[in-house]
């Protein structure tokens, strides 16, 4: 195959350049008058690589690269109401059986972390027995991350909503175009609102009638996914635990 040099830019344009990546399902699970949502994250990690298009590919811009990272929203779902709990579980563990979600030669399989904030344990249960391994988060209103036992944690909700807010002002974070739930996830971002208390603390919220489930789906599959690989390890009530600390990522079409 003859190359033809004359398609390639000499003109310097940084560009992204995964290397690997994973993936998080976020799951905020519903009431009777909350929706349940679903949210596929890929976190892809790589490099940015400042050279021209012709020294890139010659292979020549290794001095010009740097550590990168991107997380895509690939799949935003939202399920009917009056749905019971083993139906939901059901959903969750087609789509997760799915590739790439199920994983692969060069593919971890995704992982899951679900809301049980309140819907309680019992529900949480009904995933481990269908061998989902969820990881299990409690949302709080303090500003903490604290691991508990049998994977779950207990996560501030001003963590989560902190850092959808980093993500959403560095463009890390991206929407794919063709998601059916984007206009619904613009306006709950839109509806999302931090208020003061008389003594300084802030809550965050939807506005009153309107839905957050979208937001809280993406937002602790980032929280996750924002997790040092390798986190520190500290000592717990039930031994030696992970740190659950979180990083930054913003939100535009891929």
């Amino acid at each position: 195959m003859e190359l033809k040099t004359d398609s390639l830019s000499t003109e310097p344009k940084p560009v992204f350049l995964p290397r690997s990546s994973r993936f998080v399902v976020g799951l905020d699970l519903g009431q009777s008058t909350d929706p349940t949502a679903i949210a596929v994250l890929e976190k892809k990690i790589g490099v940015i690589d400042s050279g021209s298009d012709a020294d890139r590919h010659c292979g020549l811009t290794a001095q010009l690269q740097k550590p990168a990272s991107r997380i895509e929203v690939r799949h935003l779902e939202r399920l009917p109401l009056g749905l019971t709990y083993p139906t939901i579980v059901s959903r969750v563990a087609e789509l997760m059986a799915r590739a790439p979600l199920c994983g692969g030669e060069n593919q971890r399989p995704a992982e899951l972390v679900i809301d049980e904030t309140g819907v309680g344990r019992a529900v949480g249960d009904i995933f481990v027995e269908a061998k989902l391994k969820p990881i299990r988060v409690s949302i709080t209103a303090g500003n903490d991350v604290t691991p508990q036992r049998n994977n779950r944690w207990h996560v501030g909700k001003s963590i989560l909503i902190s850092n959808i807010d980093a993500l959403l002002n560095t463009g890390e974070l991206k929407f794919a175009a063709e998601l059916t739930e984007a206009e619904t996830m613009k306006d709950e971002l839109k509806d999302f609102r931090r208020k003061l208390s008389e003594t300084g603390k802030a809550t965050y919220a939807a506005r009153v009638g309107k839905h957050d489930d979208l937001v809280l789906g993406v937002a602790i599959g980032a929280w996750w996914l924002c997790r040092p690989v390798n986190p520190p390890v500290a000592t717990g009530r039930y031994g030696l635990v992970s740190n659950g600390r979180t990083s930054g990522v913003c939100i535009e079409p891929i």
